[in-house]
């Protein structure tokens, strides 16, 4: 029997490689309608906790804070934004960080919300990427207005471990505005900038969103001195 050419083995080990990588791929593009129902009860019940006009502005931000706490990955989000920083945060520190950054990345996200009051928001699809330990959601939404007119998308990107889903970024592309927003990265450029201002004190992240927190009107969840 004839041993395959050099030029035909090439073809079969391409070949071989191409359906390889298309049966790994499949799981990328797998859809996840749960996570999509989920996403979808989340933004309806935060759209519904910032337009209830009988509350008053501070049990609004109290309960929408409470709302993101709940159902982000948190502790995954601030490492994530703090980078390489957080290994210098000792843990008592870390913990401080967290609680600062729950209060103020749940004010960025409600202002950005804010501005869609009143519109509609749809989830339209999903995609999964499957890790060993959990999976990566990402959940597509669409914001319209009353007259079906496409304002902003909204891109959910979610931890699936044994069945629970967590936030781990919210990315907001609108025509209207120059570029994307992502809040990861968005708080990642923004907490690296103030800590290399502050020579490169990971702990000094914890003076600057205590300041962020005041200035937008709100008393820090922790206020003890951090010391330069």
């Amino acid at each position: 029997m004839a041993r395959p050419s050099s030029f035909a083995k090439v073809v079969l080990r391409t070949l071989g490689g191409a359906i390889l990588a298309a049966t790994m791929a499949v799981p990328a593009f797998a859809q996840d309608e749960t996570a999509e129902a989920w996403v979808q009860s989340l933004a309806d019940r935060g759209i519904e906790i910032m337009s209830d006009s009988s509350r008053s502005q501070d049990d609004i931000i109290s309960e929408f804070q409470a709302l993101l706490v709940e159902n982000t990955a948190m502790r995954q989000f601030g490492r994530s934004a703090l980078g390489s920083y957080s290994r210098d945060l000792s843990d008592d520190e870390f913990e401080q960080y967290i609680e600062l950054l729950e209060q103020y990345a749940s004010s960025i996200v409600r202002a950005r919300l804010d501005q869609y009051s009143g519109e509609t928001l749809t989830v339209s699809g999903s995609s999964v990427n499957e890790r060993s330990s959990f999976a990566y959601v990402s959940v597509e939404s669409d914001v319209r207005n009353l007259d079906n007119e496409h304002l902003a998308g909204v891109r959910w990107l979610l931890i699936r471990r044994e069945g629970a889903y967590r936030v781990y970024d919210i990315t907001v592309e609108a025509p209207a505005e120059a570029g994307t927003f992502s809040l990861r990265q968005t708080q990642q450029e923004e907490f690296t900038s103030a800590i290399t201002q502050n020579d490169g004190r990971a702990r000094s992240i914890l003076r600057y969103l205590r300041n962020r927190i005041r200035e937008q009107g709100m008393e820090p969840a922790n206020d003890r001195v951090v010391s330069n």
